[in-house]
């Protein structure tokens, strides 16, 4: 199983890093890195941020194959259904083919959108305090906000569209039910996390993988069902 990161701690080279476990590749871009989605087994999608560039990498050979222009500064972006969905200017959500062709846009009467994931017709955006569950024209299905979130940074789902989110504040992962009406911590401080950054939930193998800021560890988790 090969794992990739994107490294983006203060004063710190640009940087992704590819890893099975036990060796260390080094991916060297132009940009800082924002977020990162993954687009098939070899390639994965990278927004920049400010610069206002998105990377397709091919993580098998270590190259950027090609390079996405969007019309403002790109932050959170998921890779769904042969579509990369977009946070733009922390405001609206462009939907784009692999080429950076805007097939549609999604307005959001939100603010300060950080990072989105996409999974079958529902869309899971976040800012800084709170988690929105969408459908995939922008209208808002469910919001949920706690007094505790103050620093949600990232989110993903699982097969079920229970929605995982890293709260760096806390050092916490918040995992909340597809419905918005329940909530637990699934990880804390002293699951080993430090200034908590990065999530991606691995529907195939049932697999959550969480990472650091501070010190750039990361870690899996197996994620069991309850019975029903």
């Amino acid at each position: 199983m090969k794992n990739i990161f994107k490294h983006q701690q203060p004063q710190s080279p640009d940087t992704c890093f590819l890893t099975d476990g036990t060796d260390i590749h080094h991916i060297p871009l132009s940009y800082k890195p924002c977020y990162m989605t993954v687009v098939n087994i070899n390639t994965v999608a990278v927004s920049c941020g400010l610069v206002r560039t998105i990377l397709i990498i091919n993580i098998s050979t270590g190259s950027v194959t090609s390079t996405i222009n969007t019309s403002g500064s790109c932050y959170g972006i998921s890779y769904n259904d042969n579509n990369l969905y977009v946070v733009i200017d922390m405001s609206i959500i462009h939907v784009m083919d692999l080429t950076g062709k805007v097939i549609r846009t999604i307005p959001l009467s939100l603010d300060d959108i950080g990072d989105i994931t996409v999974n079958r017709d529902r869309l899971v955006c976040i800012n800084r305090t709170s988690i929105y569950c969408c459908s995939l024209d922008g209208k808002l299905i469910w919001k949920f906000k706690q007094d505790e979130f103050q620093d949600l940074r990232c989110v993903t789902t699982d097969i079920e569209v229970n929605v995982f989110v890293t709260n760096y504040k806390t050092n916490t992962v918040v995992i909340v039910s597809d419905d918005g009406q329940h909530h637990r911590e699934l990880l804390t401080k002293s699951d080993g996390l430090d200034r908590l950054w990065g999530i991606y939930f691995d529907k195939k193998e049932n697999i959550l993988l969480v990472c650091n800021w501070s010190d750039g560890n990361a870690f899996l988790f197996d994620v069991k069902r309850k019975p029903t």
